[in-house]
């Protein structure tokens, strides 16, 4: 089992127990339900080697791919200002994942339930307030994005919860306000590169029917991804079948109208896993995932300032409980 780090944060309800780095992009690497035990954020394989890096153990890799995954331990991101493969936003080169994620956040206020951080971004002249308050069994992070400047900016900010470990034990059943499901045109995968269909019947490469619905269980190989789109309301569940344990994530939609898709079950065979991933990750995104529609439609004018929420609600069904 993981060792915490001692500068982690840990918040804390009679429901929920969760742990947050400051250190690392303020995420959110542990969310246990306290009646079982139960853990839902994801840890990668690497977890351990990941905590030696971030503590100061040499990693030299002159790919931005590569060094984020060498501190990357699982768990719940913001992406921003660029998501994804490295890009150049507004002149400044931006590394996979961008900025936030792997940046050092300054600590304004932390209590049992409630944390205050800052963040002053390098590549944009963004600053970013965030409040993550636990109440009951719901985890809220709200994040204020101002405009330090005179300049108009365009940039992507995706929330990036990563979920595994008991949530995904069994088969899942996956629920969502998305009518449409579009396979990134750059993945080779279980669905074709590029396809799209309503949600949620997909079709995969070898032509047969997939519903999207359902995470199969252990011992089945699949990869998804790609993006949801056309909300009729901006949420989704993640339930496992057998066990009645269940995510719900709901967020603001007028800068967040997209959710990425990732699914990666024992699949992919080369560098970061080596088939020894189990985990789900659907991601309220200002941007489709890649294509030549790729734009973001958070904007902010000069010395603008927008919030987004994002919410993590924890349950288990009474009937499977136990």
């Amino acid at each position: 089992m993981s060792v915490i780090p001692q500068h982690a944060i840990t918040l804390r309800s009679p429901l929920l127990t969760v742990v947050l780095d400051p250190r690392r992009g303020a995420e959110v690497f542990s969310v246990v339900e306290n009646t079982s035990g139960s853990e839902v954020m994801w840890s990668t394989p690497s977890r351990d080697r990941a905590e030696q890096v971030l503590a100061g153990a040499p990693y030299v890799s002159a790919d931005s791919f590569a060094n984020f995954f060498a501190g990357y331990r699982g768990g719940w991101q913001t992406l921003s200002p660029n998501a994804g493969a490295p890009r150049t936003v507004h002149g400044a080169a931006v590394g996979f994942h961008g900025e936030v994620a792997v940046s050092a956040w300054t600590v304004v206020d932390a209590r049992d339930n409630v944390v205050i951080l800052r963040l002053e971004l390098l590549s944009l002249p963004v600053c970013i307030e965030r409040e993550v308050r636990l109440h009951q069994g719901t985890l809220q992070v709200q994040d204020r994005l101002t405009n330090l400047s005179a300049q108009a900016l365009e940039f992507d900010y995706v929330q990036h919860p990563a979920f595994g470990a008991d949530l995904l034990s069994d088969e899942c059943r996956i629920e969502t306000g998305a009518r449409r499901f579009t396979a990134d045109p750059e993945t080779d995968g279980t669905v074709a590169a590029g396809e799209s269909f309503g949600w949620p019947n997909a079709t995969t490469v070898a032509g047969d029917p997939l519903d999207l619905t359902l995470l199969p269980a252990p011992g089945t190989a699949q990869l998804v991804f790609g993006w949801l789109s056309d909300f009729e309301r901006p949420w989704y569940r993640v339930t496992n079948t057998r066990t009645g344990l269940t995510v719900e994530v709901e967020w603001d939609a007028d800068q967040l109208p997209y959710a990425w898709f990732w699914q990666e079950l024992n699949y992919s065979a080369d560098f970061p896993w080596f088939r020894r991933a189990r985990v789900i990750a659907i991601e309220p995104a200002s941007t489709p995932t890649s294509g030549p529609d790729r734009r973001s439609v958070l904007a902010l004018d000069a010395e603008q300032s927008t919030t987004i929420r994002t919410m993590l609600t924890v349950s288990r069904s009474p009937a499977s409980a136990g």
